[in-house]
């Protein structure tokens, strides 16, 4: 008798329709990249994404490097997600990094070995016991580092996020995938990319998500479009645009 597969555990992107698109949502224990552009939307993506698991009672660390934990809260507020609650009882550690990754910019421009471009994030991978982690976002990190050095960090950081068994998700500004060719992709699991672009029908801008890569998942093929209301990113209609 043919031994039965077990189903890939998930967990939800906080994103209902969007949950429904890729079989339930993020393969557990597996590294998910975000890409865009500014202002699609990908920090309040991970806040939803964060609010969702701790929810479901899985512990979360988030790594904020260009926003303090004090305006993560406040944006999470306008969206009715209850962040500052599961950071009171201990389910949601917000690293305020801000301040720290002006120390790997002058390592990087000091040309410190590759080893230190991860540093602080794979400090925090190692010494925690949560279950997912954020890191937002990654490009802070990146300042004229070479695609070589790039390459085997992004693979030492997936390694070691996999070694702690963690799910991680992984937000990256749009310059740095082109700057790198999009070698990143290759690292992680999934990859997702948020983008605008103008409907030649109506002259309106939209919001378009990619799923670029989703492994051991049926994905969309086209173009997912969304919202960003004070609930956050909705998809507003989830047929497929090309």
């Amino acid at each position: 008798m043919a031994q039965e597969t077990k189903a890939m555990e998930r967990i939800s992107t906080g994103i209902g329709e969007m949950d429904k698109l890729i079989e339930g949502g993020y393969p557990r224990e597996r590294s998910i990249l975000i890409s865009g552009g500014p202002g699609v939307g990908k920090t309040i993506a991970a806040l939803q994404y964060v609010n969702k698991a701790c929810e479901s009672g899985l512990s979360c660390i988030y790594l904020a490097t260009e926003e303090t934990p004090e305006e993560l809260i406040i944006q999470a507020n306008q969206l009715s997600l209850p962040l500052s609650k599961y950071v009171e009882n201990g389910l949601l550690t917000i690293e305020p990094v801000l301040s720290e990754r002006m120390e790997d910019i002058q390592w990087q421009r000091a040309k410190t070995p590759a080893r230190a471009i991860f540093k602080k994030p794979l400090d925090c991978i190692s010494k925690s016991k949560a279950d997912v982690i954020v890191l937002d976002n990654l490009g802070s990190y990146t300042l004229d580092v070479t695609m070589g050095a790039f390459r085997e960090q992004m693979d030492l950081l997936i390694h070691t996020i996999r070694k702690k068994q963690m799910s991680s998700l992984i937000i990256s500004d749009e310059t740095l995938t082109e700057r790198y060719n999009n070698v990143a992709l290759y690292s992680v699991h999934g990859a997702i990319h948020m983008f605008k672009r103008e409907n030649p029908f109506t002259g309106n801008v939209e919001r378009l998500i990619n799923v670029m890569k989703m492994r051991g998942t049926k994905t969309p093929l086209g173009y997912v479009k969304y919202i960003i209301d004070e609930n956050g990113i909705n998809i507003q209609n989830p047929k497929i645009s090309k």
